[in-house]
This record gives C-alpha cells, sequence and structure tokens, in this order.
C-alpha cells in the first residue's frame, strides 16, 4: 500500500472524528455544579486526535500493522462507522486478522445489510483459519448481493471475494473454501478461474486445468482465462501451451495479452521468426507503446531483419527520448550495414549505462573503416571504472594493436589486465592468440588448456585448443578428438567444421576433409577456410579448381599470410 492512501484518507477521518463524530461534541456546553459524569463511552479529544495522528505516521513509513492497530484503537473507542470500516479493511491489509474479525463483527452490527461487511469477517475468519465460519460467510455475501443486486452483483461480489481469497498465503484453507463456492454456483466463470489459480499455486496441475477449463467452457471467450491456461499448461508441457495460445488468437485475434505472453514464451524458446510475427501484431494493436515497439525491433534484429528492426527502434526512440539501449542497437545495425557515419552518431549519444559499451564499439569500429591508428587514439581516451570494463577494454586495445601487427604490446596490455576479472576467461583466450602469433606455441597451448580445463564443454575453448594442436603438427590425434567434441556441441559452427576438416587433411585424409571444408566454407566465405578447402583440392588432384578458389579468396582478402602461404607453396603466387 502506498503511502499517498494515508495522505489521502487519515486527515479526512481526522477531521470526521474531530468534528462529526455523534459521541464527541466539538464544543461541550459548561454544566453547573456538581458537574455530571462522562459517558463511559466517551474519549478525550486529544487521545483520539493522538490515535489517528500515530496512524496516519505510521502508515507513512509503511509500518501497516502500527497503523492497524492505531486506527482500530480509535475506532473502537468512537464507535464512528466509517473509520470502523477503514479500520478494519486496514487490519486485513496488515494481516492483523484476531483485531480485523473484531472490527468486522462492529461493522456488520452497525451495517448488518453490507456485504462487504460480511466479506471483511469471511477475510478474518480464513486468515485464522476457522474455514468454515469463512464459508459461510463468504456464501452469505454471495447470496445478499444476488437478492440485493441480481445475478450482476453476484458476479461482482464473486470476484472481490475472488481478490481476497487470491492475496492468502496459505493456500489449503482457500482452495477449501473456493471448492465449496464454486460448487454452490457452479456456473460463475469467477469462481472456476479462482480454483484455477489456487490450484496452479498448490502445484496441483491436473485440478487447475480442469478448473480453467471449465472457466472456458462458461465463457469461451475469456482472455484472461486463457493466459491462465497457458501459463499452467507451460509449465509441463511447453508445446500445448503454444498450440492452445494459437488455437485461441485465432479465434480470439483482439487477446492482446494473451498475444504478448505467447510471444515471449516465442522467444524463450527462440523461436524468432514466429515470435517477431506476433510482435508485429502486437505493435500494430499498440503503435504508441515504446516497450512494445523496442520489444519488436530487437525480435527483427535477432532474424536479420534489419531495415524492419531499425524502423521499430526508432519509433521506440522517437516515443521515449533518450533511450540508451534502442541508441545502442540503431548503431549496431547502422555499422552492419556500413553506415559508418550514422553508426559514430548513434554511439555518441548512447548515454548510462551503456555509454562504455558504446564508445568500445565505437573505436572498434574504426578497424573496419580501415583506421586502426584512429582506432588506437579513439580507444585510448576511454577509462574504465570497473574491473569488468578494464578486461573489456584491455581486450578492445588488443585487438587493434593486432591489427596493427603490434603482437607483442598486445599481449602487453593483456598481461596488465589479467587476474580474478569477470572476464578472465576471455583474456586468458586471447592471450593464447597473440602468443601463437609470436610463436610462443607452447605458452599458447598451456593457456588453452588451463581454458578447456575450466569450461570442458565450451566448444570455443576445445575447438581452439585442437586447432593449436593441428595446425602445429603437435598431438594431431588428440587435437582431432577435441575439434570433434567441440563439433558435437556446435555442428552448425563453421570456424569449428574447419578445424575437424584439417584435422583430417593433417592426417592424410583429403577427400574427408574436403566433405567438412566444403560445409564450412559455404557457411562463411573466410579466406583462410579458402585457403585449407584449396589444399585438400590440390591433395586429390584438383589443381584448378584450388587455385581458382585460392586467387578468388585472395582478391578478397589480399593480406591473409594462409591463402599467400599455399599460393607460395605450390609457385602460384
Amino acid at each position: 500500500m502506498t503511502q499517498g492512501l494515508w495522505r489521502g484518507a487519515v486527515p479526512v477521518l481526522a477531521l470526521g472524528v474531530l468534528a462529526g463524530c455523534a459521541t464527541i461534541a466539538p464544543h461541550p456546553a459548561p454544566a453547573p455544579r456538581p458537574a455530571v459524569a462522562r459517558a463511559r463511552n466517551a474519549h478525550p479529544r486529544g487521545l483520539l486526535f493522538y490515535h489517528v495522528l500515530l496512524g496516519d505516521i505510521a502508515g507513512q513509513q509503511g509500518h501497516l500493522g502500527e497503523a492497524a492497530r492505531a486506527f482500530g484503537q480509535a475506532a473502537r473507542e468512537t464507535g464512528d462507522l466509517g473509520l470502523i470500516r477503514r479500520s478494519a479493511l486496514l487490519s486485513l491489509y496488515a494481516r492483523r486478522y484476531a483485531q480485523a474479525r473484531k472490527l468486522a463483527v462492529l461493522w456488520l452490527a452497525k451495517d448488518p445489510h453490507s456485504a462487504n461487511a460480511r466479506e471483511a469477517l469471511a477475510d478474518a475468519d480464513l486468515g485464522l483459519n476457522r474455514v468454515a465460519d469463512a464459508e459461510r460467510e463468504f456464501g452469505q455475501a454471495l447470496a445478499q448481493a444476488a437478492t440485493r443486486q441480481g445475478g450482476a452483483g453476484r458476479a461482482f461480489a464473486f470476484e472481490h471475494i475472488a481478490t481476497l481469497l487470491l492475496r492468502h498465503r496459505h493456500i489449503p484453507p482457500t482452495l477449501a473454501v473456493m471448492r465449496v463456492l464454486t460448487r454452490r454456483y457452479p456456473k460463475d466463470p469467477i469462481g472456476e478461474y479462482v480454483l484455477a489459480e489456487l490450484a496452479r499455486q498448490d502445484n496441483d496441475q491436473a485440478a487447475a486445468l480442469r478448473a480453467v477449463d471449465a472457466a472456458l467452457a462458461l465463457k469461451p471467450d475469456w482472455e484472461g482465462a486463457a493466459v491462465l491456461k497457458a501459463r499452467i499448461l507451460w509449465t509441463a508441457a511447453p508445446r500445448r501451451a503454444l498450440a492452445f495460445s494459437a488455437r485461441f488468437l485465432k479465434s480470439n485475434p483482439a487477446a492482446t495479452r494473451l498475444r504478448l505472453d505467447y510471444a515471449r514464451r516465442l522467444v524463450s524458446l527462440q523461436y524468432w521468426h514466429r515470435a517477431l510475427a506476433q510482435f508485429r501484431v502486437i505493435a500494430r494493436a499498440a503503435p504508441n507503446d515504446p516497450r512494445v515497439l523496442y520489444a519488436a525491433g530487437l525480435i527483427a534484429l535477432r532474424t536479420n531483419a534489419l531495415g524492419l528492426a531499425e524502423s521499430y527502434l526508432k519509433r521506440s526512440l522517437a516515443l521515449a527520448p533518450g533511450d540508451a539501449h534502442a541508441e545502442l542497437y540503431l548503431g549496431e545495425i547502422a555499422q552492419s550495414e556500413k553506415r559508418y557515419a550514422r553508426a559514430h552518431y548513434y554511439y555518441a549519444h548512447v548515454g548510462k549505462p551503456y555509454r562504455f559499451a558504446a564508445m568500445l564499439r565505437d573505436g572498434l569500429m574504426l578497424l573496419q573503416e580501415s583506421a586502426p591508428h584512429l582506432a588506437w587514439q579513439r580507444l585510448s581516451r576511454v577509462t574504465a571504472r570497473t574491473k569488468g570494463q578494464a578486461a573489456a577494454l584491455a581486450l578492445a586495445r588488443n585487438e587493434v594493436l593486432v591489427a596493427l601487427g603490434q603482437y607483442a604490446r598486445g599481449l602487453a596490455v593483456l598481461n596488465a589486465a589479467m587476474g580474478p576479472t569477470p572476464q578472465a576467461d576471455l583474456l586468458l583466450y586471447a592471450r593464447a592468440l597473440d602468443e601463437e602469433k609470436l610463436g610462443a606455441v607452447a605458452a599458447s597451448e598451456r593457456d588453452l588448456e588451463r581454458l578447456v580445463a575450466a569450461h570442458p564443454h565450451s566448444a570455443v575453448a576445445l575447438n581452439a585448443l585442437g586447432y593449436t594442436y593441428i595446425d602445429h603438427d603437435q598431438h594431431e590425434k588428440r587435437g582431432l578428438i577435441l575439434v570433434r567434441r567441440a563439433l558435437a556441441l556446435a555442428p552448425g559452427n563453421p570456424d569449428i567444421l574447419d578445424s575437424v576438416g584439417w584435422g583430417y587433411y593433417h592426417q592424410g585424409h583429403p577427400k574427408t576433409a574436403i566433405t567438412y571444408l566444403r560445409k564450412a566454407f559455404a557457411l562463411s566465405h573466410d579466406p583462410t577456410i579458402a585457403a585449407h578447402l584449396g589444399a585438400a583440392l590440390w591433395d586429390v588432384g584438383q589443381h584448378a579448381s584450388a587455385l581458382r578458389l585460392w586467387r578468388g579468396a585472395l582478391m578478397k582478402a589480399p593480406h591473409n599470410a594462409a591463402l599467400k602461404a599455399q599460393l607460395a607453396k605450390h609457385r602460384a603466387l
């Protein structure tokens, strides 16, 4: 409960008590001596004001139990109906059920026809585990509402009772009460819905499904019940949950809440294209909600629909200016499309908490623009404030130094950053690569062996160590075993397919190697993969194919050392 409740309600209560209560006269007439004794139920005005003020202060500070006690004291001593009603509800909210029950009894005595008073009494009984009493009072409240206001009144009362039951922490008694009420009113969908929710909280999936199906049978187009059923199904049968949601949405296309729930579940299973289709419908229904547009943009980005992603993110940014994450993603999109000036613009506008990440990406982008010296200057101006940022900055600076061919400086940067940092594994991996380029193969292998020992199921680590063994003609059989393990973990990774093919080539099986290397090259036209595939083709006598492949790849990557080595080896450079 927010403090605003107290700021609004308590002064009114205080004025009502001090100025309008029947038991307290604001200006008592002077009585002739001997004085007439004060009535037993009268209360000194100052003490009453103290109770109300104490409740106000306690409520504003979030001490609901103390506030309930203070207002309950004032309510009992004044007998004011408004104060009794408010104090009873506050006591229920604060879970002071014994006090709430006493106040509810007073309330019902003063207003015998109040369904709310009877519901409050039942709520207190339930909190005190007086289940039979709660069943009786709730049932009378429903009957009373139906008598006075008809079916609509009973439905409203049922909904209110449902709210009361769902806030109780102890599920079995509430389930028992709701089962009684639903048997008494078997054609009320709200009762079945609440029964389903309570059964779900009690981890009784079968009972929850029976109840929610009963609610949907009574009200087939009820979106709230459909959302609940999808959530119940999701815990045990995700695909059934998705199938149900799809069927319901086909019949009820305006069920936006279920559609959003469905889309999120598709995202959790990485069904990106299906999720995007749902988010596009949601975005059309909520064209001015920046959160929906932002989510649609991210999903579009994951499906590589860059134009669509950019459109959604721009609209989201227009509605929520200064959204750092949207700016960052827009920069990434522009960068991937080589619109570097626009990417620099977006990165420059990214604020907290993504400012550091944007500065790193902005600097590294200069490598793509063939400006490594400018990249170094820009990254030299970046300051790290945490250990994690220090590691990320070291990796970025190392990447630039590698591009400049300054491997020793890059290695020094990594060594300076090594330590118990959140990204120590990445630093270790980068250091191993630098050591290999500097000819320190043994040191590189030691670092990669440490990485594999720490992460035995990491496809990246297994592939790096295995490829190093193979490429340097050391432990080739073990290297092939490692890269095959990596391939089992990431079967579609072109770098790992290349490693496996290169391993078979080194063991004298060029035909087997070609199978893996062709798959790798089809997925990624990497020049080093082209060098390896050409070597295997040459060994099986396909010299012309090998030369065409090498020369075509060299035109796109004129500085690739692996291609130059193969052409020089076969005197074709």
